[in-house]
C-alpha cells in the first residue's frame, strides 16, 4: 500500500516534469492572470505518509477545495481545506478505528508567469496551517495511538494549464490543476499530491 501511494506520487511529478516542454501549440492561448484574478479550485490528493504502523484497509484520497486572489501579477494569497479519512484496525482485536483529518491552511504562492508556454502557469508557495484529528471505533474503544491534532507546514510546487484555444467562453476559464506538496513536521509529514480542476472567476 505504500509503494502504491509513492508511485502515485511519482507519476504526478513525472507529469509536471513533461509538461514542461509540451510545445506551445498544445495548449490554449489563455489570458495571463493578473492582480485582482481569482481562483476557485475543486481538489482530490493522495498521500505518502502512514499515520499508522499497521496497514491500511482502505486508501485515503484526501477531497477539498482551494481559493485565491492576485495581490499582484505574481503573488496571490488564499486558503485550502482538505479532508482525508482512513480506517485501521491498529494490529489488534479492538475493532476498526476511524480516522478524519480536516486540514485547513493559508496558501501564500508565487507564481512564475512564463512567456515562453501560453497556457501553462508555474507556480511555487507554502501552506500554512492546521491538521484537525479525530478518531473513532465501530465497538466504542478508546484510541491508544499517538496521532493527534497538530500545525502543519508544507511547501508545494504546481502549475495550471489550459487546454482550451482563444475566446472568453465558459471553457477559457477552467484549468487543470496539478501540485505537488511536501509537509515539513508532524505524524502527517511527507509528500502528497493533488490534481483538481479551477475555474477562473475573474
Amino acid at each position: 500500500m505504500k509503494k502504491t501511494i509513492v508511485l502515485l506520487i511519482v507519476v504526478l511529478i513525472l507529469i509536471f516534469l513533461v509538461l514542461a516542454v509540451i510545445p506551445v501549440s498544445v495548449f490554449g492561448q489563455a489570458e495571463k492572470s493578473c492582480k485582482g484574478s481569482m481562483y476557485v479550485t475543486g481538489q482530490m490528493g493522495v498521500n505518502s505518509y502512514v499515520a499508522t504502523e499497521e496497514p491500511f484497509d482502505s486508501l485515503p484520497f484526501p477531497m477539498g477545495a482551494a481559493y485565491e486572489v492576485f495581490l499582484s501579477d505574481s503573488i496571490g494569497i488564499g486558503g485550502t481545506v482538505m479532508f482525508d479519512k482512513w480506517c485501521d484496525y491498529l494490529g489488534c482485536f479492538c475493532g476498526k478505528f476511524t480516522f478524519r483529518v480536516i486540514k485547513p491552511s493559508l496558501d501564500i504562492t508565487y507564481h512564475f508567469n512564463t512567456r515562453k508556454i501560453e497556457g501553462l502557469d508555474f507556480f511555487a508557495g507554502t501552506s500554512l496551517g492546521y491538521s484537525f484529528l479525530s478518531v473513532s471505533n465501530e465497538l466504542g474503544n478508546d484510541y491508544f495511538g499517538d496521532l493527534k491534532s497538530e500545525p502543519h507546514i508544507a511547501p508545494f510546487l504546481g502549475t495550471h494549464l489550459n487546454f482550451w484555444r482563444g475566446g472568453n467562453g465558459f471553457f477559457d476559464k477552467i484549468l487543470l490543476t496539478i501540485k505537488v506538496h511536501w509537509s515539513l513536521m508532524g505524524d502527517f509529514s511527507g509528500a502528497y499530491g493533488a490534481v483538481g480542476i479551477t475555474y477562473k472567476v475573474k
